[in-house]
């Protein structure tokens, strides 16, 4: 969609050469380009990706939290086994493992309104993307703008020169003929040289120009770089079809760092809600499952009396009382017959009343609020320089617009004069002198037209680009 969007604009101001070179950069690959490699419209791209992994996990967070731990641990020297309740020298194996879960039931409406802040922060960021596109492919329409101004103004000047010469050729024949004199020759080398250098300049503004636009597609040094030269058109008025009002409300209705600043003022004043509500109670729920096992915890699997022993004396008769002696056959008990046996569970509420955090949560109720002061300026400060700028640009239009007018009427006036002295000189009517002055004002008359002409049209391509409805041109 953009790349089509983007051959529109070069359609619309540009227009298209008959036959391209594919090795040329047209106006709507110049801008892909930009936008590919412009490191602003990257930086803008992964903050938009940032702010939707934002509103995801402000989603998760609504929802229970689930963790699980298992571990294996020895310990060794004197310690008490748990399963006999004696002290042992040795070293002891255990393994545990536990699932605990918690879910926040009540945060005063901070979950729930941290997902509709984190939604808003989602459009906010997309805007701020699509703002730095569209500043981009501007930059580059007017940088490609001034590509096509150098190369008129360098074709005019080669121009010149090959007239010049062709003049020079003939004053010099008409010297050796004795028909005018040697000064005559001598103004015309004077004028030659002043023409050669001019062209010499204004190849080197024509380099400058395509330098400048490389420069801003990024492209690498060694690449041989230029761009589709086409017509240029100029508007053929002098009031813009729109109004100044109208022009106004379309660019606060168009422009994306404006509404971005909007929905950033809306997710401040969520941020004051959220911090208002952390200064209130939260209630979770919550369990726990776990169980252990341990590699000393033995079970009888057998027994036999190896013999006895005393334990004691019959008072009154001194008869010794024995006891048998059993020597045990055990075994350790099983992995899963320990888990089952040492299984318990846990399950409960808890609440958190805030009472002395050390003025945490006050303070940042007070900094959110500072915060959405400071964006709703923010958005204030956007739409005066954005009503500033249209008035501005829509001045700058008409008086860019009434000077192409004038300097198009200026030029056909000296391009007449110019076919009259120079045919009143070659009926030796006019001097040589005269027919100088009158290619040089239709020479500056041309130029000031070129000037002009590129001026009316970059006037008009900012209003309709950044103020009008046009604006969806370059919008992806």
């Amino acid at each position: 969609m953009l790349n089509r969007c983007l051959l529109l604009i070069g359609v619309s101001f540009f227009g298209l050469a008959q036959a391209q070179d594919n090795r040329r950069f047209d106006l709507a690959k110049c801008i892909d380009v930009a936008l590919e490699n412009n490191i602003d419209v990257l930086l803008s791209q992964i903050s938009k990706d940032q702010s939707e992994l934002d509103y995801k996990q402000s989603l998760w967070n609504l929802g229970p939290e689930v963790s699980f731990s298992g571990g294996q641990f020895y310990q060794s020297g004197r310690s008490i086994d748990r399963f006999t309740n004696q002290f042992v020298q040795e070293t002891v194996g255990n393994s545990s493992v536990q699932v605990s879960s918690s879910w926040v039931v009540y945060a005063g409406g901070s979950l729930r309104k941290s997902v509709t802040r984190s939604r808003k922060q989602v459009k906010a960021s997309e805007l701020d993307y699509k703002q730095s596109k569209q500043n981009i492919a501007l930059s580059v329409a007017l940088a490609y703008l001034q590509c096509l101004q150098a190369n008129e103004q360098k074709k005019a000047n080669v121009s010149n020169v090959e007239a010049l010469q062709q003049e020079q050729k003939r004053i010099e024949k008409l010297v050796a003929m004795g028909s005018i004199n040697e000064g005559v020759l001598l103004s015309s080398n004077a004028q030659l040289s002043q023409a050669r250098a001019t062209k010499v300049q204004s190849e080197m503004q024509h380099q400058s120009a395509l330098l400048n636009l490389k420069n801003l597609l990024r492209l690498p040094v060694e690449l041989d770089f230029d761009i589709e030269y086409s017509f240029t058109p100029a508007p053929e008025y002098t009031q813009y079809p729109a109004s100044l009002n109208e022009l106004i409300d379309s660019a606060l209705y168009n422009r994306a760092d404006y509404k971005s600043a909007l929905l950033k003022k809306e997710a401040a004043a969520i941020s004051v809600g959220i911090s208002k509500a952390q200064l209130l109670p939260t209630i979770s729920i919550g369990g726990n499952l776990s169980s252990i096992y341990s590699d000393k915890a033995l079970r009888v699997t057998g027994f036999q009396i190896s013999g006895s022993q005393p334990i004691g004396i019959v008072q009154g008769t001194n008869e010794i009382v024995e006891a048998p002696i059993f020597d045990y056959q055990t075994q350790t008990i099983a992995f899963n017959q320990q888990m089952l046996d040492n299984f318990g569970q846990s399950f409960g509420a808890n609440l958190s009343v805030p009472i002395l955090g050390k003025l945490r949560g006050q303070n940042g109720f007070r900094s959110a609020k500072l915060a959405y002061i400071q964006q709703d300026l923010s958005a204030q400060r956007i739409r005066q320089n954005a009503i500033l700028e249209v008035t501005n640009a829509y001045q700058n239009f008409k008086n860019a617009a009434m000077q192409y007018q004038a300097q198009r009427e200026n030029h056909e006036a000296q391009k007449r004069n110019l076919e009259f002295v120079q045919k009143r000189f070659e009926n030796g009517q006019a001097t040589y002198f005269e027919l100088q002055l009158a290619k040089n004002q239709e020479l500056m008359a041309y130029q000031n037209y070129l000037s002009n002409k590129y001026e009316a049209a970059l006037r008009n391509l900012i209003l309709d680009v950044m103020y009008r409805g046009n604006l969806q041109l370059i919008k992806s």
